[in-house]
């Protein structure tokens, strides 16, 4: 089935601002949150996905221009399409669920734990705002890379050294010391969080954390791991290797799933991700999958055309330079841009930019320029045009 637009989907215009992107998805994750459509909530679950989708890409700077320029194809989600996994704005939804049902700083009334943002989270990304997935799960961990724009157009195969939680060894990441087992966290009964009432006259607002005593874990052990200290974790320096694709852009950020911190007491590890920046060419200039190339020729060469060689990313070409090419004009080198990441195999154009180089007149040179001018009978003449545009 189509996806529709995700402009459609929020109902708000292309050049809509964030804050209207926002405010619209506050509007609708109100009409389709499941608890206020109890008598069908798979269908309104189901639409709240397609609108959480949709927020995804419009409110994220690098995902909302390639989604302009390619539709969906450009913010491919991978072949099972969108999924939780994929959503990255979970402070916004923060912000969106606390003032819609009473989470975060509102003012939320009374010291029950049902409903609110807290069971949103749990329903919707597994685990709470606190992280998706189990309450163990290792933390998600981030690794700066710096390209060059070579590196960026050929792609490569890295590998990178991080320092990362592994489990244990001593207690084969239990937590435990040998007779050691987990037990129910007494401080907070096995939630893994806990709730602190403030009151202020006959007003009181409820305010929910992780459990200090397990973590956020909801278990203990009653005979702690002497080497991790009952955190079934250790930190150790580890070798990763990825692939970085071909077209790799600044600020992309490459998912590595399972790639993370080890979890407490043998949980799920965290994913790994890996944000790019690419390094200013001195020749090249990079604007998405197009390259600007600033070339130098001479005025018979502006005048009379040539065929010169100028460089590429993938190694020298050559160029057609027409007669009577103009200062400034660009020339186009269709496929010899970047490589688009999102269209396997399409690449951008490199439009080469030509500047003439007017050359001070010398005795001989001079001479050559003044029978120029006598040949040239129009008004002005060819050599006072061209002094005219080049100084």
């Amino acid at each position: 089935m189509a996806k529709r637009d995700y402009y459609k989907v929020l109902g708000i215009k292309r050049d809509a601002s964030k804050a209207e992107i926002k405010k619209a998805y506050r509007t609708l994750a109100r009409k389709y949150h499941p608890d206020a459509n109890r008598e069908n909530q798979s269908e309104a679950e189901e639409k709240f996905k397609v609108i959480s989708e949709a927020y995804e890409v419009l409110a994220d700077d690098e995902k909302r221009p390639r989604y302009d320029r390619h539709g969906h194809e450009g913010v491919n989600f991978g072949g099972g399409g969108f999924s939780w996994d994929d959503f990255t704005h979970q402070g916004d939804i923060s912000d969106i669920f606390g003032q819609l049902f009473g989470g975060g700083s509102g003012g939320g009334s009374g010291g029950g734990s049902g409903g609110g943002m807290g069971d949103i989270f749990s329903q919707f990304f597994g685990g709470g705002a606190r992280q998706r997935g189990p309450r163990n799960r290792g933390a998600d961990l981030r690794y700066d890379l710096t390209l060059s724009l070579e590196q960026a157009y050929s792609g490569l195969e890295q590998q990178v050294t991080i320092p990362r939680d592994e489990a244990c060894g001593d207690c084969s990441g239990s937590g435990a010391a040998e007779g050691g087992s987990a037990v129910t966290c007494s401080q907070c009964g096995g939630r893994g969080i806990v709730q602190h009432v403030q009151r202020r006259g006959f007003m009181q607002t409820v305010q929910t954390g992780e459990c200090p005593q397990c973590g956020g874990d909801g278990k203990t052990v009653d005979k702690p791991c002497s080497g991790c200290r009952g955190r079934g974790v250790r930190e150790a320096r580890k070798k990763i290797k990825f692939t970085i694709p071909p077209g790799i852009d600044d600020g992309h950020r490459l998912r590595l799933r399972g790639q993370g911190a080890a979890g407490p007491r043998n949980g799920p590890r965290g994913d790994l991700y890996v944000v790019t920046s690419v390094r200013r060419h001195r020749t090249f200039q990079r604007q998405e999958t197009e390259i600007v190339l600033e070339l130098e020729i001479t005025p018979a060469q502006a005048v009379l055309g040539d065929k010169i060689e100028v460089p590429t990313l993938a190694g020298k070409v050559k160029l057609k330079v027409p007669a009577g090419t103009q200062s400034g004009a660009v020339l186009r080198l269709r496929g010899k841009g970047m490589p688009d990441l999102n269209r396997a195999g399409r690449y951008g154009d490199q439009h080469v930019r030509v500047n003439v180089r007017i050359p001070k007149a010398g005795r001989k040179s001079r001479a050559a320029w003044e029978q120029l001018r006598e040949l040239d009978g129009e008004s002005p003449s060819l050599f006072e045009r061209v002094r005219d545009r080049f100084g």
